[in-house]
Parts: structure tokens; sequence; C-alpha cells
């Protein structure tokens, strides 16, 4: 008889509108966030869009509708609690119309049907260890940038469930740009989702969702608030204001903007001159760029190869594949490529073996090249795309969102904390970003047009032609094919090209 007694009053509460009870009506973006059915869901962006609520409200409605759930909800400290979960637990008098009662010692919410939301802090691993014997259905981060990625990680490690009739619901999470873990969670969320516009799997087979928020999506926010955001300096602004995931503090190239950046493929102009920027790597990733020049000087990144433990040779014939009878040149690669090892050949010669023929990038080393890109992150006159669209300006650079690798990249490269303060950091992920530098910190150096006081160039040079400026490496010629010279440079040859400037 209390079983069943116990059942029908469970049954009675999971039917319970929660919502109407504590007086909660949902913003449209809110009640995507409650609907959201996918494993790992953050909703943020920009302050003041409700975030930290939502997460409340839907924890309060779960605990509802899954009698005997456990449900962790964390903050970096319990300082941070006390003014954001807490605070709204406080508004709506503790679930009270619930039925809920508040441990305030315990920082504990019990419900009538055995269901529980543990409030607690997780600052560090230490921190997070201390539940390693608890077990949750649910795990809730208020602000999850500010949460040590390892620290989310070991958490989550704490999600299972001890009956074959409680779910594990997963992770929901509320945050704004920036913080410990600002990389970890855009390179999981906001990248591999398009920027919410689509819903991916994880490699654990996951689901994982963004949702993002913007102050305007919140109707209740007071104008005060409102215009303080606004007043905040350009990087916070953008960050609190914009919920702009491109904007963080020491952020290198804070001129990106992914709406103004990035574009929809668009065919290209069969007379637009095509050239390549390669940053050579094995272990770590190796990149190529194909960037398309228009007639006013504008670069068009419109093809990107990225992968590891990719040979060399395997390398060169994956960009013909790719170029598929596209006529593209110079090809501009890091200079690290000359290098001997050992008896290994020179990169650059294997290249040229198969093919592909490359030109040192030379050009004065990496804050020249980083200076170079800004350039071209900056505004002109609008391109015809553009200008079709209403635009007046818009940026040198435009690079196509199948580029994914390299529109992750630029965004997230911070300034060097050593070394010369113009640097970016040569630690992070910038393999795309260093071919896309190589190849525009050579662009409007050529074509040169020198007066030969001898005779032409011999006419391998011309076969090839040859690129504008610096060494190339030359294709080789069998020795038993016809064409075969004795007095051609041995097969796979650096040479140096006759339209070069400077010293050799």
């Amino acid at each position: 008889m209390i079983e069943e007694r116990d059942r029908l009053n469970a049954e009675h509460l999971r039917i319970l509108d929660v919502f109407a009870l504590l007086g909660y009506e949902p913003t449209a973006r809110q009640q995507a966030f409650h609907d959201a059915t996918e494993f790992d869901v953050l909703y943020g962006g920009a302050a003041g869009g409700g975030k930290t609520r939502a997460l409340l409200m839907d924890d309060l409605r779960d605990c509802m509708r899954h009698p005997g759930i456990r449900i962790g909800a964390f903050r970096r400290t319990y300082g941070e609690l006390k003014e954001s979960l807490l605070a709204e637990l406080a508004q709506v008098g503790f679930a009270s119309a619930l039925g809920a009662s508040w441990n305030g010692t315990e920082y504990e919410l019990r419900f009538p049907n055995r269901s529980l939301i543990m409030f607690r802090y997780a600052e560090s691993i230490k921190d997070a260890s201390r539940r390693q014997g608890g077990q949750y259905q649910k795990l809730t981060f208020d602000e999850r940038t500010l949460t040590p990625p390892d620290v989310v990680a070991f958490l989550e490690s704490r999600l299972r469930s001890g009956r074959a009739d409680l779910p594990v619901l997963g992770i929901r999470s509320g945050t704004n740009p920036g913080g410990a873990g600002h990389g970890t969670v855009k390179a999981k969320f906001i990248d591999p989702t398009a920027y919410g516009t689509k819903v991916i799997t994880d490699q654990r087979g996951r689901t994982v969702r963004f949702i993002p928020s913007k102050l305007a999506d919140n109707p209740h926010v007071n104008a005060e608030y409102a215009d303080d955001l606004r007043n905040l300096p350009e990087q916070l602004r953008k960050a609190f204001l914009d919920g702009d995931w491109d904007s963080f503090m020491g952020q290198a190239f804070a001129e990106w903007s992914h709406d103004r950046h990035t574009i929809d493929p668009i065919s290209i102009p069969a007379e637009w001159r095509r050239v390549m920027g390669i940053d050579w790597g094995y272990a770590a990733p190796w990149a190529a760029l194909w960037l398309a020049i228009d007639e006013d000087g504008r670069a068009w990144v419109y093809r990107e190869l990225y992968a590891r433990q990719v040979g060399e040779q395997q390398q060169a014939e994956r960009i013909l594949a790719a170029e598929a009878g596209e006529t593209v040149g110079p090809r501009w690669a890091d200079d690290a490529m000359w290098a001997t090892r050992g008896d290994a050949k020179p990169i650059a010669r294997v290249y040229a073996d198969h093919g592909v023929h490359l030109t040192e990038a030379g050009k004065g080393g990496r804050v020249a090249g980083w200076q170079r890109l800004r350039s071209y992150l900056a505004d002109g006159p609008a391109c015809p795309h553009h200008r079709a669209q209403g635009w007046e300006s818009c940026p040198r650079l435009h690079v196509f969102r199948t580029c994914a690798n390299l529109i992750r990249e630029i965004p997230a490269l911070p300034f060097a904390t050593s070394g010369d303060p113009e640097d970016v950091d040569s630690t992070a992920s910038d393999h795309a970003a260093d071919a896309l530098r190589y190849a525009l910190i050579n662009l409007g150096s050529g074509p040169k047009f020198p007066l030969l006081d001898d005779e032409a160039p011999p006419a391998i040079e011309q076969d090839l032609k040859a690129p504008f400026a610096g060494r190339y490496a030359v294709a080789r010629i069998p020795d038993d094919d016809p064409d075969h010279d004795d007095d051609v440079p041995e097969r796979g040859a650096v040479r140096r090209s006759p339209w070069a400037s400077g010293p050799d």
C-alpha cells in the first residue's frame, strides 16, 4: 500500500507544470534549451540571456520528472554559487511550491520523490576528487568556461546510474566566452556545430548541441544593465554583449569576425590568380591552403587540406588531386622544407619529384607575416559579392566556410607570453594560420620583369613557369628521358629563380 501511494505521488509530481508553479515563463531561446534532448548541451554566448535561470529551472523540472535522480550543479567557487544559482533559487522560494526542502548547511535541495540537487564548487581536480564516490545522473555547469577542462572531464566520469529505471540525462551548461576553458568549449561546441547550426556526435557517440544566446533574446533585461554591457572595453563588449566566441583577452587577432571574414563558397572566376601556402608537418598537422586573388587584390581562401601523419609524397599527391587541372603558382612553403635531414632528400625535392614545385616563403620572419595577415583582415571597399548585399566595405580576406581549420585557428591564436610580444604563441594550434601567412607575406611582391643583359633564362625554367621570387625545386627528368640533358641540374635540385631579387 505504501509503495502504491509513493508511486501515485511520484506520478502526480511528474505531471505538474513546474514552470507555471514557479512563475517562470521561458523565452523562445530558453524554451529551445529546455526542449533539447541531446546528451551535452551548451546554452551560451552573451551576458543577460537568462542562462543561469534556465539551468536552474531545467534541473527543478528534471527532479520532478525523474524520482530519485541526483543532479550535481557546479560553479568554480561557493562565492560564485551564492551569486548565481543559489540567488536564482532564493528568488523562487527555494522551490517550496514543489514541496522541496532546502538544507543550507549541506547546500542540497531535496524533493518529496527522493530527487536531489547538490550544489557544489569545483575549482581544481582536488576539489572535484572529493566527489569521487558520488554518482550523478545529470551535471550542470554554470559558466562552464570558468571551470578548468580537466575538472569538467573528471566530473563527467561520475555520470552513471545505479538503477535500471533511473536515466542518465547528461550535461547542461551555460557560459559566456572567455576563461580557462574557452578554447576547449569552443573546440567542442562552437566550431563543430558551425555556431549552433547543427548537432554533432562526439568520439564517444554522445550527441552535442550548442544553443547560442544574445542579450536581445531576453526581453526582461533592464536598460541600465544593457547600457553597462555596451560601455565595456571592445573585447569584453564583443564577448558579453554580442556573444562573440572569437573574442577574448590576449587574443592576437581581435579583428577577426566570423560573420565578416567567412563566406559560403562561391564560384571563383577563371581569370583570378591562384596561389598556395603550405606548412609542413607529420606528427603535427600538415596544412595546405589555396588562395585566389581578385582584380582588386583581395585574397579568397577557397580550399584547405589539413591532416596528421601524411608523408611528403602523399602530401604532394593530395595537392595535385585537389587541384584537378587548376593552374596554381607560386606555392609558398615553410623554409624548413628545404633543410637536409641526414641522407634523406629535402622535403621540397620530394614534392618536386612528384610534380609539386615549391618556393621558399622567406620574407622576414613570423612577426612580419602576422602583420601582413592583420592588414588583410582590415576592411577595404566592398567586393561585388558584398556590395550586392548592401555592404559599403568588406575585409581584404575572405575565407570559405569549408576551410574549417583555418577558421578555427585564427580567432583562437593568443599573443606570445615570452619573446617578442608582437609574435603569436608558437605552442598554439597555428598550422593553417602559418600556411596563410606564408602566402600573404609574398602577395604583392610579383610578378617582376627584369631586364636581362645576357641570354634568356634556360628553357627548363621557362617550361616550369618559374616562381617570381626565391628558390624553387626543379622537377626531375629521368636519365632515360629523351629530354634529359647532362647540363641540367640533378633531378630534384633546388635552383634560384632568375626573377628573384636579393642575395641567394
